[in-house]
């Protein structure tokens, strides 16, 4: 009896080592490329699938290999990561200032008056028009007015008709809306005549207000 069980543990003892010679456990292959792939930690989403991607897309080796790791690099997570915050655009730039203006003295006519008279005339207005609507742009300005004659009669009559003159534009000035205190006026009568007072076509250039706009500090 003893003998049989004897074979027995013999035979059973050939057969799991048989068996066991015949198994040929799995061999993984060698896995040092994965750290010297180039990989980086950062995940990728998938394009349809609610997970991430890990890894490299192309590792560096086992490109055919088909194992545990699946497409080589890259492991597939179903997990929820922190959502994605999005960059908000930068605020619109604010709107350039126009440059400040930069104040000029107007250069004007003269304003002509017939011989002997303080009557402005409508040339004379359109001049006197221009000043106003520069005033109005530049409400720091102020104006002189000057008051001109020619030679013709004393001296000391064409210096009050110069005032006159100037008077004239002056109210002219100030019935078109601009302040009183902004409007001066002075006479020079014949002592500063535009051109030499030798012919009848200088004397009428010399018979005219000039305007002497300043702008305040």
């Amino acid at each position: 009896m003893k003998n049989v069980l004897a074979g027995t543990l013999v035979v059973g003892l050939l057969v799991l080592c048989g068996t066991a010679t015949a198994y040929e456990p799995r061999v993984w292959d060698d896995l040092s490329w994965w750290g010297q792939s180039g990989a980086t930690p950062a995940p990728v989403k998938d394009p349809v699938r609610s997970g991430y991607w890990w890894w490299p897309t192309e590792p560096a080796s086992n490109a055919g290999d088909a194992e545990l790791w699946g497409n080589r690099g890259k492991v597939f997570h179903n997990i929820l990561l922190e959502p994605e915050v999005e960059t908000p655009p930068p605020p619109p730039p604010a709107p350039e200032e126009p440059p400040a203006k930069t104040w000029s003295k107007p250069v004007l006519n003269s304003v002509l008056f017939d011989f002997d008279k303080a009557v402005l005339k409508p040339e004379g207005q359109a001049v006197a028009d221009e000043v106003v609507a520069h005033m109005r742009e530049w409400e720091r300005t102020t104006v002189t007015i000057e008051g001109h004659t020619c030679d013709i009669g004393t001296e000391a009559y064409n210096q009050g008709l110069g005032q006159r003159r100037a008077d004239a534009v002056r109210k002219y000035l100030i019935d078109s809306g601009i302040d009183a205190g902004r409007v001066s006026t002075v006479s020079y009568g014949e002592s500063r005549p535009a051109v030499p007072n030798d012919s009848p076509a200088n004397r009428k250039l010399n018979r005219r207000a000039v305007f002497d706009i300043v702008l305040a500090e």
